[in-house]
């Protein structure tokens, strides 16, 4: 293995530990509680960063038309990160209540447009240093490593985080600006060039002329995205304190990857389309458990939580090997950018759509998010094997 392969795996592997100890799903929700935000501002947490992440790049990826070096603005990125922690961090050391809500949510929007540049730019950077084959394979490495580490993290809090308190919040905060940092600077060696046609550079895509594969991608992602948002409702339907649960879900997210990565990326190396296909029906085993598993222990709902990181894991590696690898070049990028812009517009619809249902009827959304997914499932033989695809 070469070294910009090393360096690429081991830059992912920082970033991904960074994003593990950041979560929205865990972290900044204990963090707002122990700073006595008000409850509406939790429940923008994960819209914001999941959505946040994606909106922009449609944005981005036609002003990389004309901008070839995309290095520089993963770079970019990446600055853009490690400042956005830094300002969680201030705003919470300094203000409490609502004040402090709003420079975590504020500080939430500047991360997520900063992992926005970085998410489409190592797409480049990826298929670049690795052929198609292997990168579900880095992946996966990448990953596995993350999972590690934040499991050598998370297991001592599970025994020390009542003496710990609020101080176990700030520890994991500062690790994840350490980790975003170091992902940067193991990573500056590295360059990648793509350069677009005069076509693409002077006309491009836009949303009415992509080929079928593009829509057919967006459709079936728009459902997958339900394993993720998902997620929330296991700590909101089992019966136990936020703050006990905290390091239980850290850790079983953090052994989830750690077990699954690899695996994941050998058989997205082998087809994208079955790996999100088999990741679907895990996380509709996790969501049947929710439902008819007592949520009264911790052990339970860390298993079920783990079964849904593990199904989670797979259908974020599916969709980005993918991405990969049914399209080349600028018409890869611009994939990755259009289809990332249209799963944030339904994520935030989705959002929306789950709130007023939830509130109108009091429907059951875990049970409705499953169904869900089960049409995502059932739509994915729709989409071409990407592996057969013209380079």
């Amino acid at each position: 293995m070469n070294s910009a392969k090393l360096r690429l795996i081991a830059s992912l592997a920082s970033t991904k530990l960074a994003d593990l100890l950041i979560s929205a799903k865990t972290t900044l929700p204990a963090l707002m509680l122990a700073l006595g935000a008000p409850a509406w501002m939790i429940s923008w947490l994960v819209p914001i960063r999941e959505s946040g992440a994606l909106l922009p790049q449609a944005a981005i990826g036609v002003v990389l038309r004309n901008y070839p070096a995309r290095h520089h603005v993963w770079r970019l990125g990446m600055i853009v990160q490690s400042f956005s922690l830094l300002a969680i961090i201030l705003g919470a050391l300094w203000y409490e209540g609502m004040t402090a809500g709003w420079f975590v949510l504020g500080g939430l929007c500047l991360l997520s447009l900063g992992r926005s540049a970085c998410s489409l730019t190592m797409k480049d950077i990826q298929a670049d240093v690795a052929d198609k084959g292997d990168r579900g394979k880095l992946l996966g490495i990448a990953s596995t490593t993350s999972g590690v580490l934040t499991l050598i993290i998370a297991v001592p809090l599970v025994y020390f985080a009542d003496q710990l308190g609020e101080t176990l919040i700030f520890g994991l905060l500062i690790g994840a600006v350490t980790a975003m940092l170091l992902g940067l600077f193991i990573l500056l060696p590295v360059k990648s060039c793509v350069e677009a046609d005069e076509d693409e550079r002077q006309g491009g895509h836009s949303w009415w002329d992509f080929d079928a594969v593009v829509y057919k991608f967006i459709v079936v992602r728009g459902l997958f995205v339900h394993s993720a948002l998902v997620a929330p409702y296991f700590m909101l339907e089992t019966e136990q304190e936020a703050s006990s649960l905290l390091p239980f879900y850290i850790g079983a997210q953090a052994a989830a990857t750690m077990l699954s990565s690899f695996i994941w990326g050998s058989v997205a190396d082998y087809s994208a389309r079955l790996t999100l296909q088999l990741a679907g029906v895990l996380a509709l085993i996790a969501c049947g458990g929710l439902l008819l598993l007592p949520g009264h222990s911790l052990w339970i709902s860390g298993g079920l939580f783990f079964v849904l990181a593990v199904a989670h894991t797979g259908v974020r590696t599916g969709r980005k090997t993918y991405s990969l690898d049914v399209k080349d070049g600028q018409q890869r990028t611009e994939l990755v950018a259009f289809s990332n812009t249209a799963i944030g517009i339904i994520l935030l619809g989705f959002g929306a759509l789950y709130a007023a249902l939830k509130s109108a009827f009091d429907i059951n959304i875990v049970a409705t998010m499953a169904v869900m997914l089960l049409v995502g499932i059932g739509l994915s033989f729709i989409l071409p094997k990407e592996k057969q695809q013209p380079a």
